[in-house]
């Protein structure tokens, strides 16, 4: 059963419902979306992530969600938090909690990212008593820090690392975070 989890002006965050797979193939899936997060998948590797997504979410009570528009009741991406679990990434990013987003190419430039992802930031440093979140990505994907930086997250050189995982042109993973008590204050 799809659970709401969060509502802002325009968007609804939301686990899985059905549909959403064939839908995430269509606009999702693609060359653009995920230029910055490892290339097209199959679609088996596609529902692997749901599963995985679903699985971390019974267990946790958080996780990657589905942000789905409110005026045409569309799927247009994800955003959510989860742990970090990147061997390369180092004993003080293992295990601790990200943030993440990625919106359909159709969607960007209109501030839907940038609204869920303060839904979820919210949702976790209130709901979920978290006291700090980081955030990855590389130099490449300039979208993606910028929003970081407009979240007010602070630059953390000194955690980057080289993601084997990723290609040359995707590392090294460049490390932002947000305490608690900075996100209250800007609040």
């Amino acid at each position: 059963m799809t659970e709401i989890v969060a509502e802002t002006a325009r968007l609804i965050l939301r686990t899985e419902a059905p549909g959403d797979l064939d839908r995430w193939m269509e606009v999702m899936n693609t060359a653009a979306v995920r230029k910055h997060l490892g290339g097209v998948q199959e679609r088996h590797q596609v529902e692997a992530g749901f599963a995985r997504k679903a699985a971390g979410i019974a267990k946790d009570g958080y996780g990657f969600w589905h942000v789905q528009t409110k005026d045409e009741g569309l799927l247009i991406g994800q955003c959510g938090m989860g742990p970090i679990e990147v061997e390369a990434a180092g004993p003080v990013l293992n295990g601790a909690l990200q943030i993440g987003w990625s919106i359909a190419e159709g969607y960007w430039r209109k501030g839907y990212a940038l609204e869920a992802t303060r839904a979820v930031i919210e949702l976790a440093f209130i709901r979920h008593n978290v006291g700090l979140l980081y955030a990855q990505t590389s130099d490449a994907n300039v979208a993606s820090w910028k929003m970081m930086e407009k979240l007010g997250m602070e630059r953390m050189r000194e955690l980057d690392y080289v993601d084997p995982e990723y290609p040359p042109e995707e590392n090294p993973t460049i490390i932002y975070r947000l305490k608690r008590e900075d996100w209250r204050a800007r609040e």
